[in-house]
């Protein structure tokens, strides 16, 4: 499957590794003028509903960093993986992955020694050459670099997540949302992180795209007035000490599984987003973190995870009560107040934080909306993910068809309906390509167009035609959204 999918995607445009005529490097891939779009279609579900239904604020940030921002939130001590390289080649490994591949069982939550005994004891070697492994050591992620020339130059880092540079203007953001709690903020960018070893395609990568929103809220409110509306969404829930449990997102703040109401509303409002996107919701589940797991910063973190066909867990989006850690964090290197006065108190707001990726529900939507049906391949993309609304061909390349053909195009150029036109290749050619990307319905203009202004009408999922007059096709489609 995964071969079909890749080989599909770099044939059709969708995703490919980057820098492939000098090789590749291992982490970072290339979007394709169909991918592209996809991809975008994501950010924009993810996007209106933040800054629409949420009444989101949305920043840009820079994607580097001076020094300081990242030694006051733990990233220069702390955001570490563990390393461990071959003695006689060089090749890197992050030690607890090369162990848990080598001993099929997890190492979450052990240590340097501990994991420094696996290898000795079970004489883990070198997968490539064979070779003695070095002792473990912790490995910073964040990529360094420095600003200006000479001997002035400054120390700095690319993101590894966009959450702090967001921090940062938060006396600004405070005076934008009319000094009102709680408010949100989100931010959609890139972020890098060097990561030791990825192998798993899109799923780990050294630059990546990330959609994080930031809500502030007081330290003693952490309730959601509409909650209701996802209350009564029933799902997995995997617990820290790996109880699972299928319930309502209700019944796991009413038992306490979910001690923060925040938290469990935007896992269930995450749901019916990845939904939307064409991933698979019984594919689907709720994991807490385990203490030992669980990020420096935060008091709770929960992710809603895929269960890949290929790659078994990926993570789709982590929420977290980060409480005030960040912001006392910089407020207290930088010396500045970032303290609020609300009604009647003074204090740091807490963050409750929701940390989309963008890359890894990409790739669960491609192969979540992957089909085979006979001898027909396709992607059964929802309309607001597919990268075309609509295929516009000609029957043929004669008879005035093309002209007519092109001028349903402008219609649909005109009306701001992204379209994809082709006349090359027999019809079922074309039909064939329209659904290998996933191209909910085409119309095709043929002899009929000419004598009555009608088109046929292919619905990609069904292939069922129907016949529609143009003068409301664009109609048609824009209600069929």
């Amino acid at each position: 499957m995964h071969r079909k999918i890749m080989d599909i995607s770099k044939r059709r445009g969708i995703m490919y590794p980057s820098f492939e005529i000098y090789g590749g490097v291992s982490g970072f891939y290339d979007y394709g003028p169909v991918g592209s779009r996809i991809k975008q279609n994501i950010e924009s579900l993810i996007r209106n509903y933040y800054v629409i239904d949420e009444e989101c604020l949305e920043v840009e940030c820079p994607t580097l960093s001076p020094e300081a921002v990242w030694i006051a939130s733990g990233h220069v001590g702390n955001f570490t993986d563990l390393m461990t390289e071959c003695l006689k080649c060089g090749e890197a490994y992050r030690s607890d992955h090369l162990i848990e591949e080598h001993l099929k069982k997890s190492c979450e939550g052990m240590h340097i020694s501990q994991l420094n005994d696996l290898i000795e004891k079970n004489r883990i070697k070198c997968p490539k050459c064979g070779g003695n492994l070095g002792k473990i050591y912790n490995y910073n992620l964040m990529f360094q670099t420095f600003v200006g020339p000479g001997k002035n130059k400054e120390s700095a880092y690319l993101r590894p997540e966009t959450a702090q540079t967001t921090y940062l203007a938060f006396r600004r953001l405070w005076e934008a949302a009319r000094k009102k709690l709680p408010f949100g903020v989100i931010q959609i960018g890139r972020s890098f992180r060097n990561e030791i070893s990825p192998r798993q395609g899109m799923v780990r990568l050294r630059e990546f795209n990330q959609a994080e929103i930031q809500f502030f809220v007081e330290p003693d409110r952490k309730s959601v007035e509409n909650f209701d509306e996802v209350s009564k969404i029933k799902t997995r829930v995997v617990t820290k000490d790996d109880k699972e449990f299928d319930m309502s997102l209700e019944s796991a703040v009413k038992k306490g599984i979910m001690k923060v109401q925040m938290i469990a509303y935007f896992l269930g409002r995450s749901l019916q987003l990845f939904e939307r996107m064409g991933i698979n919701p019984k594919a689907l589940k709720l994991r807490q973190h385990k203490d030992e797991e669980r990020a420096f910063y935060s008091t709770d973190t929960w992710d809603i995870e895929y269960i890949s066909k290929i790659f078994g867990k990926i993570e789709l989006v982590g929420i977290s009560d980060r409480t005030d850690y960040d912001l006392k964090a910089h407020m207290n290197l930088s010396k500045q107040d970032l303290t609020v006065s609300y009604e009647g108190k003074k204090f740091i707001p807490h963050v409750i934080e929701i940390a989309y990726g963008i890359d890894r529900p990409f790739y669960c939507v491609i192969e979540s909306c992957y089909r085979e049906e006979g001898d027909r391949t396709f992607f059964k993309f929802p309309k607001e993910i597919s990268p075309y609304r609509t295929g516009i061909f000609p029957l043929v390349r004669k008879d005035n068809l093309p002209e007519k053909a092109r001028a349903v195009f402008e219609l649909m150029k005109k009306e701001r309906i992204h379209a994809f036109y082709d006349q090359t290749g027999s019809i079922g050619k074309r039909y064939a390509r329209a659904d290998e990307i996933g191209i909910p319905e085409c119309v095709t203009i043929d002899y009929e167009t000419i004598e009555d202004n009608t088109v046929t009408l292919r619905d990609r999922d069904t292939k069922k035609q129907i016949r529609v007059k143009i003068d409301e096709l664009t109609m048609y489609l824009m209600n069929k959204m």
